[in-house]
């Protein structure tokens, strides 16, 4: 069983960020690593950073344009000792342990900042591959 559902399902995130972070935890979205798989046409690198293999644990946690924006909102939000390191590559661990270090009457909150977050950055993340935009951290940043 799945021990991180609580995080996904229980966050005040849209309906469409929590099937996203549910297919994300099951490493089921549609990221190089599995275009590859199946013969598709895919990119040599992350479009974020340029600098590792596309999977989508690295979207979301250990890729540098991830890493910063993850600052910038924790930061701002005064969560600066939860921001994710280049160590942390499993985005549902990561999540989970983050988590469990906020206080109860701040989690649900926090759980949603993550999963809006993670969101954005999918989505800034399909900008770049379909229709070629550069990352850009000021634009992503902006949505909070």
């Amino acid at each position: 069983m799945f021990e991180h559902w609580r995080l996904i399902w229980k966050t005040w995130a849209p309906n469409k960020c929590k099937i996203f972070l549910w297919l994300a935890s099951r490493n089921r979205c549609w990221t190089a690593d599995r275009l590859q798989r199946r013969g598709l046409e895919h990119p040599e690198k992350c479009v974020l950073c340029d600098q590792e293999e596309e999977i989508v644990q690295h979207i979301l946690t250990s890729c540098l344009f991830a890493r910063q924006f993850w600052n910038r909102i924790l930061t701002s939000l005064g969560f600066n000792n939860l921001v994710p390191g280049h160590r942390d590559n499993i985005f549902s661990t990561r999540w989970l342990k983050s988590s469990k270090r906020v206080p109860k009457e701040k989690r649900k909150g926090y759980n949603t900042v993550i999963a809006l977050g993670a969101w954005l950055l999918w989505k800034h993340r399909n900008t770049g591959v379909f229709e070629n935009a550069s990352p850009n951290l000021n634009i992503l940043v902006k949505f909070f």
